[in-house]
């Protein structure tokens, strides 16, 4: 290779490293003209490529890489990344796996296999993997953090505190440890962590590290009863985060407008639908409106596995049957004729392949109903709702790892929510009685007919483990861990009032 075509890749590396990816992609693309069988060209353009998110195209690119030179490890690390973005899990697996094969030594790889254990609930390897590397590579922020989370998840508590202080020791700028640290503490007779964070406050932080702690201290001072100083870094944590998201009302909008429109001009039928003896019970609802100790409940018991927000069919739709919020109206009727249901069964295999019954608690996938509907005449659908003041109040007071705008300000949030009443308002017509709603005061105020309603909706005989739901092993990994690992209480119920005075738009609007 010549000394000119050298200095061009280096320049697409740079341009890469600034964030210029389409420049990379593009340039790339000229250079494996002249280069078709330059490996790292190839894992670089694939790179690019999953960074836009462009997974089907990348995942093209680092097989080709892969086929050039098997041994790029660079490559194969990469395409069990895009692997995974595709719901590919079981292939990624194999990926990170050779890598490590490869070379025992490459970090990257082991992250990204612990990284995958904990998305597929394997938490006992995740653990392992993670220790692993701290015990030969302390200087890794991220392994801190989803250690801590993952000893969270599964109710050891001890060590989780242990890795926090111990990343906090090492990265005191990592907010997010504080975050983490703050769901576990009870800060009403404790100022120490708290008065931490508010000195903290004064270093030079980047947006997202003042995120994290605008957030764990509104959660404080509320801990301490001091709901002025609790909204306002509240608020501060809301409008920071808002500002760093892309939402549009009006959009989601008009997407329902025509999801309606979609499903009373047709009926719709799928054409290849397998009669799989395996049963789903979808459990959704808004965030913070009681889905997790819904689905803690149902798989208590015996039969039932509970596999939590695995979000296949969000990413399904989400990446197939809409685009830029718009109806793919031409996909849509072209894989009618496709069976999702095995997929589907296919994907979650890697979950659990032996339970008659699973649950998925995918929040969002009320966009889709009718279509889920239609994939899986026999699902059992139950719908979670709170009052709309307490939700909404618990939704603005809690920072998510996705990135929906809507949560971030209390306009677009009362509008979102007022959506999403209108949108379940016309699930239920359509599907009749295909959906149970569940009310979160209800159960909580009458937990035992409520919870046999729910365990005789779906389908399955009384077992008195549901009654003692929190007793359930499965790992939690929401916001609502403290909740769900607790016995029914009734403190959550008019939680609101603590804020109303704050939070005027909720207040005056339900």
């Amino acid at each position: 290779m010549n000394k000119d075509l050298n200095k061009e890749i280096e320049i697409v590396i740079n341009r890469f490293k600034t964030g210029d990816y389409e420049f990379a992609i593009n340039k790339s693309t000229i250079l494996l003209k002249k280069l078709p069988n330059n490996d790292l060209l190839w894992n670089l353009k694939g790179l690019s490529l999953q960074t836009i998110g462009n997974i089907k195209d990348s995942i093209h690119c680092f097989l080709k890489s892969l086929n050039i030179n098997p041994k790029n490890i660079a490559a194969r690390n990469n395409l069990g990344n895009s692997y995974k973005y595709a719901n590919h899990y079981n292939l990624a697996l194999e990926c990170f796996e050779e890598c490590i094969k490869q070379d025992f030594s490459y970090t990257a790889a082991i992250v990204n296999l612990a990284n995958l254990k904990v998305i597929i609930n394997d938490y006992d390897d995740a653990i392992k993997l993670y220790n692993q590397i701290l015990k030969n590579n302390k200087n890794i922020e991220s392994v801190y953090i989803n250690l801590a989370q993952a000893y969270q998840s599964t109710k050891d508590f001890k060590n989780s505190l242990k890795i926090i202080h111990e990343g906090i020791e090492k990265y005191p700028n990592q907010t997010k440890l504080d975050k983490i640290l703050s769901i576990q503490t009870n800060y009403l007779n404790d100022d120490a962590h708290l008065n931490v964070m508010l000195d903290k406050i004064n270093n030079n932080l980047n947006e997202d590290q003042k995120i994290n702690l605008f957030f764990a201290i509104g959660k404080a001072f509320e801990d301490k009863k001091d709901y002025s100083n609790s909204y306002n870094y509240y608020l501060k944590g809301n409008e920071l985060k808002r500002k760093k998201l892309k939402f549009n009302i009006n959009e989601k909008i008009k997407l329902f407008k025509d999801l309606k429109v979609f499903f009373e001009n047709n009926e719709l039928k799928g054409k290849n639908i397998s009669q799989n003896k395996r049963k789903v019970i979808f459990v959704f609802g808004l965030p913070r409106s009681g889905t997790t100790l819904v689905e803690n409940i149902i798989s208590s018991h015996d039969k039932v596995s509970g596999l939590g927000e695995i979000n296949y069919l969000n990413k399904f739709f989400n990446l197939n049957f809409i685009k830029n919020d718009q109806l793919n109206i031409d996909f849509i009727n072209d894989f009618l004729l496709h069976d999702l249901q095995k997929y589907y069964f296919d994907f979650v295999k890697i979950f659990d392949d032996k339970a008659e019954f699973i649950t998925d608690k995918s929040l969002n996938i009320y966009w889709y109903l009718g279509f889920i509907n239609i994939f899986f005449p026999n699902a059992k659908f139950i719908h979670c709702q709170r009052n709309p003041k307490d939700n909404c109040l618990s939704i603005f007071k809690n920072l998510f790892e996705d990135g929906q705008g809507w949560k971030y300000n209390e306009n677009e949030l009362v509008e979102y929510y007022k959506l999403y009443e209108k949108i379940m308002t016309f699930w239920n017509e359509k599907l009749n009685q295909k959906i149970l709603n569940i009310k979160y005061e209800d159960l909580v105020r009458d937990k035992n007919n409520n919870i046999r309603k729910i365990i005789n909706f779906c389908g399955l005989d009384w077992n008195e483990k549901c009654l003692n739901h929190h007793e359930n092993n499965m790992p939690i990994k929401t916001l609502s861990l403290n909740q769900a690992n607790k016995p029914i209480y009734k403190t959550s119920i008019n939680s609101s009032k603590n804020f109303e005075t704050y939070l005027e738009k909720i207040s005056s609007s339900f």
